[in-house]
């Protein structure tokens, strides 16, 4: 809650501020209408107070919201000021790929100011709201100052997006508040409605409101379309026997939908490159012997974010074996499998089969043995047993059977979780 908690405080930058400028008097302005919703300018979408209510006795006549809006520069000051651990904006770029999923899709929130941010399999909108009160001429007698931040991970059919909403400031007299929000997408994909369809009461300074919204997307099965939540909120304020609202419209991160890879339907944002990640304590070998093609292979493709792998546009699991064979089995160089070395050895194909760029002949390869020192999987331990490494455009490394499929299950789930349709590019990542 601490970690939300800042989060909200973080946007809270990003509302309008509370310095609006004022409205000169006009016919309109001095007599609203009693029903109906006009544009402010300034002032986003109001209605009308009911001339016969407390609030309008106390010379309130319009109850405006505003959602979304620029950030100015001193919103943005403040919000590196205010995001706590992660420090600021340039710091925290640094940190990690913006390509890269982040542990948390609500990382993707505090690590930048802009009102949608994604990752490849990843979003998190932040959207900036304002609840004001202003008088016949337009000057602004109270108001409230908010953020509603909606955030997911997709890659599947069905996906579970969390709503956090809050009041971050507020004048003292500012009535009650309630929210409402649902969303909608375009394309073949289904949102709904958050706070179980109704309206919520928006709690004091400091407290949010946690909700969700359930996704579901339709692709036809070898399709590809895009979709795009459109988010639709209702502001309302509450007085005794006056209950006041408004809304506005913004839209979410824009996904490529497809139900091409053997998961069924799902979506991603394919402006960032899909990855796939080996952890050297769980692959061992065989995620040394990436990264050792990574640094020490110079006329290959191996994978790095600049030298990518691609997903072969054949996928068929005979066409992936007779690729295996010829780097692995076939004649000049069949691999020299050595339980010796390597228990249950097997040969451990880089690049992979299943890219476009793997399949070499075997003479063009060089073999590799990783081995573990003081329980320690390094590349510094890795021996070359033939081949050079200068000319070499593809890699053989000993490694064992179990290790060698647990290899292969990663990058088939990496391809399902990340849509990794055929022909895109995809680079690999080795840490420990």
């Amino acid at each position: 809650m601490k970690r939300a908690r800042r989060l909200l405080a973080a946007v809270a930058a990003l509302a309008l501020t509370a310095a609006l400028l004022a409205l000169g008097a006009s016919p309109a302005a001095a007599a609203p209408p009693s029903a109906g919703r006009v544009a402010l300018p300034g002032h986003g979408t109001c209605t009308a107070i009911n001339p016969d209510s407390p609030l309008s006795r106390q010379g309130a006549a319009w109850f405006c919201f505003k959602a979304g809006g620029p950030a100015t520069a001193r919103d943005l000051a403040a919000t590196q000021h205010l995001t706590g651990a992660h420090g600021p904006t340039a710091a925290r770029g640094a940190a990690r790929d913006p390509d890269v999923d982040p542990a948390n899709p609500l990382d993707l929130c505090m690590e930048n100011p802009r009102e949608v941010n994604t990752s490849r399999s990843t979003y998190c909108v932040q959207h900036p709201i304002s609840y004001q009160i202003l008088n016949v001429d337009g000057t602004l007698l109270e108001h409230a100052e908010g953020v509603v931040v909606t955030s997911a991970r997709v890659g599947i059919s069905k996906w579970d997006e969390e709503v956090r909403a809050a009041i971050t400031q507020q004048t003292p007299k500012m009535p009650a508040m309630t929210i409402g929000l649902r969303s909608d997408c375009t394309g073949p994909c289904t949102g709904g409605a958050a706070f179980g369809g109704g309206q919520a009461p928006l709690p004091a300074v400091g407290r949010e409101l946690f909700t969700s919204i359930t996704y579901r997307t339709t692709v036809v099965d070898g399709g590809e379309a895009r979709s795009q939540p459109i988010y639709h909120m209702t502001g309302t304020i509450l007085t005794p026997g006056t209950p006041v609202n408004t809304s506005d419209d913004w839209q979410g991160p824009l996904l490529r939908c497809d139900n091409k890879v053997s998961n069924g339907p799902g979506c991603a944002d394919d402006t960032h490159m899909a990855n796939v990640t080996f952890h050297k304590s769980q692959y061992k070998a065989a995620a040394v012997t990436y990264e050792w093609a990574q640094k020490s292979l110079k006329s290959a493709v191996t994978g790095t974010k600049v030298n990518p792998l691609h997903r072969d546009l054949n996928s068929d699991d005979s066409w992936t074996k007779t690729k295996r064979r010829r780097t692995c089995n076939n004649l000049p160089y069949p691999f020299p499998a050595d339980p010796l070395l390597v228990p249950k050895d097997s040969c451990d194909e880089f690049p992979f089969a299943r890219s476009f760029e793997g399949g070499k002949p075997n003479n063009l390869c060089v073999d590799i043995l990783p081995k573990e020192v003081g329980n320690v999987w390094d590349v510094a331990n890795v021996r070359v047993m033939r081949g050079n490494p200068d000319t070499a455009a593809c890699l053989r490394s000993h490694v064992t059977e179990e290790d060698n499929e647990a290899a292969g299950n990663e990058l088939a789930q990496a391809t399902r979780s990340a849509r990794i349709l055929g022909g895109e590019a995809y680079f690999v990542i080795v840490d420990n």
